[in-house]
C-alpha cells in the first residue's frame, strides 16, 4: 500500500508540473519537476526515497532510452557516428581523468581511484535532460542529433568506468588492459544482444500481424515490456551493457513502418499516444525524484562538521569550470578533425563553428544517473580515512548537477535563441497544423446523435483553417487582434449586464452567457483580484443551481404531482431563450466591430477576422437541422452545438499540448494559441 500512495504522489507531482509549467516563462519543466521534488522533501508526511541504481535503471531510465532510440534520425546517427562515439567514449574516458586529478588537487585526502569514480558518475550527459532541457533554444539538426545520440551511448562508458573504478579502490589494483577489453565487450556485447533481441521482435510482430492476430491491446503490452526484457538480458545474463542494448534494439525496430491499411494505422496511433504518455510520466518523476534526492545528497553535508561546505561548493564550481572547458575544446577538436558531407574535405573552424561548439558544450546536462551513481559509492569510503569522503562527493555531485541544469536551460537558450517570427508566417503554419488535427481528432467523435452539430463545429473549424490559409497576419496585427478580441468579451460582458438590468426575467440566461466570457478573461492578465472575484461568481451560479435542483426535488416529493412530466418543457424552453439572447448578442458585436473599423480604432484585417468568425457562429447556431424525425429539433440544435463546439475546444488545447511537449511548436506559441482559445470559449455556451 506504501508504494502505491508513493506512485500516486509523485504522478500527482508530475500534474501540478504540467499545469503550472506553461505559466512559468523562461523556466523549463524540468526545473519546475525538479522544484516539486526539492518542495516534497521539506513536507512533513511524504516518504523520503533511497533509490536502487539497478531499479532505477530499469523501470525509468530503459523505457525512455528504447523510446527516444526508436525515433531518432537513423541517417543523422550514421552520418554523425564518428562525432558520437568520440563524445560517448573518447570524452568520457578523457573527463574522468581530468575530473580524478582535479578533485585529488583540491582535496589531497581523498584516493585517486574515489575521485576517478566520481569522474565517471558526472562525466556522462543525461539522455533525459539532454532531451528536456532547452526546449526554447533553436539547435540545427545536426547539434540535435549529435546531442542525442552522445546521451544515448556515454551512459555504458561511465558506468562501467564507474564499477573499474571502485573496483580498483577496494582492490588496489588496476589493469588498463582489463578496462579497455571491458568497455569493449560492454559495448559490442550490449549492441549485438539489442540488435538480435530487436530483430526477433520485428519477426514475431509482423508474424502476429500477417495471423491477424496483432491487436492493439498485445502491441502496447509487448512494447512495454520489451526494453525492459532486454536490459535484463543483457545486463544479468551476458553482463553486458544493459543500456547499450536497450539503444540498439530500438535502432533497429521497424515493425511499425511495415505493412498498410488502416488498421496498422490505428494500432500506430495508439500505441505512439501510450507512448508519448509513458515517456511523459517517466520524464517527469524521473525529474521529481532527482528533486527529491538533492535535498538527501547536501544533508549530510551540511550537518558535518568535518566537510567545510562553502570550499565543497567552490570545489564544485571548480570542477563544473574545468569540465566545461574539456567539453568545450574536444567538441571544437572533432568539428575540425571531422570531413564535410559535403566536400569530404576537413573544415577551418570559423566564427559559427566555434559557436557551435560552444552551443552543445552548454547543452550537455548531467541528470539524475549522475546522482544514483554518486549514491551507489560505497559507506566504507568515509572509514577509509579520516576525510567523510562520500559525503563531501555526494553534496559535490548535487550542486554540479544543478549548475549543468541550471547553464543549460538559461545559457543554450541565449547562444542559440528561437529564430523571431517576424512575418508571422511560421506561426500561421504551426496553427494551421493544429487545426487540422483537431480537426481529425473532433471526427472521431461522431455519433448519430449528435451528427448534424458535429458536422456543424467540423464546418466551424474549416472556415478557420481557410481563414488561416488565406491570409497571414504580422505579429503586430496577432497583437492587435488578441487585444481586440479582449475588448470584445468586455464589451459583451457589459452588454449583457446591461440586457438583464433591463429584462430582469431573462437574468439566468444572461447569466448563463455571461459566465464563460468572465472566466475567458480571467486568462489574460487579470489580477488576482480578479481571478477571485470570478471564482466566487461561479461558485455562486453553481450554489443556485444546486438550491433549485433541491428545491425542484423535495417539491416532487412533498407533492408528487406530474409537473416533473413539464421539465423538459421548461428546459428546453430556457434553451431557446438563451440562444435567442446570444444571437442578439452576437449581431449587436459585429455592429460593434464595424464601428471599431470605421472610427479606426482596430486595422481591418483584424477586425473582419472578428465579423468572420462572429458570423460563422452565427450561422452554426441558425443551422436547421436535417437529421431524423426525434433524432435532433431545431430547438435542441443550439444546445447540442455548444455541447461539441465545448468538446471541440477541449481537444484542440489537448492538442495545442500535446504539439508543445513534442517540441512542434514553441512554449510561445503554445501560450498564443491557448489564449485565443480560452477566448473562444467564452462564444460557447454548454
Amino acid at each position: 500500500m506504501g508504494s502505491f500512495l508513493l506512485i500516486i504522489q509523485i504522478g500527482i507531482a508530475v500534474v501540478i508540473s504540467s499545469l503550472l509549467s506553461p505559466y512559468i516563462p523562461r523556466v523549463s519543466m524540468p526545473l519546475v519537476q525538479i522544484f516539486l521534488g526539492i518542495l516534497w522533501f521539506f513536507i512533513p508526511g511524504l516518504p523520503l526515497i533511497n533509490l536502487d541504481s539497478e531499479f532505477f535503471l530499469l523501470v525509468f531510465i530503459a523505457p525512455l532510452l528504447y523510446f527516444e532510440a526508436m525515433h531518432i534520425s537513423r541517417s543523422g546517427l550514421r552520418k554523425n557516428l564518428g562525432i558520437t562515439l568520440s563524445l560517448a567514449v573518447g570524452l568520457v574516458l578523457l573527463s574522468i581523468v581530468i575530473a580524478g586529478y582535479t578533485l585529488t588537487f583540491s582535496m589531497a585526502d581523498i584516493p585517486l581511484a574515489a575521485a576517478f569514480a566520481l569522474g565517471a558518475a558526472l562525466s556522462p550527459t543525461d539522455a533525459v535532460a539532454v532531451a528536456q532541457i532547452g526546449a526554447d533554444a533553436q539547435l540545427t539538426e545536426r547539434q540535435e542529433t549529435v546531442l542525442a545520440t552522445e546521451s544515448l551511448f556515454n551512459d555504458a562508458s561511465g558506468i562501467v568506468s564507474f564499477q573499474f573504478a571502485l573496483a580498483t579502490l577496494i582492490t588496489g589494483t588496476f589493469s588498463p588492459l582489463k578496462f579497455s577489453l571491458n568497455v569493449l565487450y560492454s559495448f559490442i556485447g550490449g549492441a549485438a544482444v539489442g540488435a538480435v533481441l530487436g530483430i526477433m521482435l520485428n519477426h514475431l510482430i509482423v508474424w502476429l500481424r500477417r495471423m491477424r492476430l496483432e491487436t492493439t491491446t498485445n502491441r502496447i503490452l509487448i512494447e512495454l515490456m520489451f526494453p525492459l526484457l532486454v536490459f535484463g538480458v543483457a545486463d544479468d545474463i551476458f553482463e553486458a551493457s544493459g543500456v547499450i542494448a536497450v539503444v540498439a534494439a530500438g535502432l533497429v525496430a521497424r515493425y511499425h513502418r511495415v505493412g498498410v491499411g488502416e488498421d496498422l494505422a490505428e494500432v500506430n496511433r495508439v500505441s505512439g499516444a501510450v507512448w508519448d504518455v509513458v515517456a511523459f510520466v517517466l520524464n517527469g518523476s524521473v525529474f521529481v525524484l532527482l528533486g527529491i534526492e538533492l535535498p538527501l545528497a547536501m544533508r549530510q553535508t551540511i550537518v558535518n562538521d568535518k566537510v567545510n561546505t562553502v570550499g565543497m561548493v567552490l570545489t564544485a564550481m571548480v570542477l563544473c569550470m574545468v569540465l566545461y572547458l574539456v567539453r568545450f575544446f574536444w567538441i571544437a577538436a572533432t568539428l575540425r578533425t571531422t570531413k564535410s558531407h559535403e566536400t569530404g574535405l576537413r573544415r577551418k573552424m570559423t566564427k559559427e563553428r566555434w559557436h557551435s561548439a560552444a552551443v552543445m558544450t552548454f547543452s550537455g546536462a548531467k541528470g539524475t544517473i549522475s546522482l544514483i551513481l554518486a549514491f551507489s559509492l560505497p559507506s566504507q569510503l568515509d572509514t577509509m580515512t579520516d576525510f567523510p569522503v562520500r559525503t563531501a562527493f555526494l553534496f559535490i555531485a548535487a550542486v554540479y548537477i544543478i549548475l549543468s541544469l541550471l547553464i543549460a536551460n538559461i545559457i543554450v537558450p541565449i547562444l542559440a535563441p528561437a529564430e523571431k517570427d517576424e512575418d508571422g508566417h511560421k506561426f500561421a503554419l504551426a496553427n494551421l497544423e493544429m487545426l487540422n488535427r483537431t480537426l481529425v481528432a473532433i471526427s472521431r467523435i461522431d455519433n448519430p446523435d449528435q451528427h448534424i452539430a458535429i458536422e456543424a463545429v467540423m464546418r466551424s473549424y474549416n472556415a478557420r483553417i481557410a481563414r488561416q490559409r488565406g491570409k497571414v497576419l504580422t505579429p503586430e496585427e496577432l497583437a492587435t487582434l488578441h487585444s481586440a478580441r479582449i475588448e470584445m468579451r468586455h464589451w459583451q460582458s457589459t452588454w449583457l449586464e446591461n440586457y438583464a438590468r433591463r429584462n430582469p426575467q431573462y437574468t439566468d440566461a444572461c447569466q448563463r452567457l455571461l459566465a464563460p466570457i468572465e472566466y475567458s478573461l480571467t486568462h489574460d492578465g487579470a489580477g488576482w483580484f480578479k481571478h477571485v472575484r470570478t471564482r466566487m461568481y461561479f461558485l455562486r451560479l453553481k450554489t443556485v443551481v444546486w438550491i433549485r435542483a433541491m428545491r425542484a426535488a423535495i417539491r416532487f416529493l412533498w407533492t408528487r404531482t406530474v409537473q416533473v412530466t413539464t421539465r423538459s418543457e421548461d428546459v428546453e424552453y430556457r434553451r431557446s431563450e438563451v440562444t435567442r439572447i446570444q444571437l442578439q448578442l452576437l449581431q449587436d458585436s459585429i455592429h460593434h466591430a464595424f464601428i471599431l473599423i470605421n472610427y479606426d480604432q482596430v486595422p481591418p484585417v483584424v477586425g473582419s477576422t472578428i465579423v468572420s468568425e462572429l458570423r460563422t457562429l452565427i450561422k452554426s447556431l441558425q443551422m436547421p437541422s436535417m437529421a431524423k424525425p426525434g433524432a435532433t429539433t431545431f430547438e435542441s440544435f443550439p444546445h447540442q452545438f455548444n455541447e461539441v463546439l465545448s468538446q471541440a475546444y477541449a481537444i484542440e488545447l489537448e492538442t495545442i499540448r500535446t504539439m508543445a511537449d513534442k517540441k512542434e511548436i514553441t512554449r510561445e506559441q503554445a501560450r498564443t494559441m491557448r489564449h485565443n482559445v480560452f477566448l473562444m470559449q467564452s462564444d460557447s455556451v454548454a
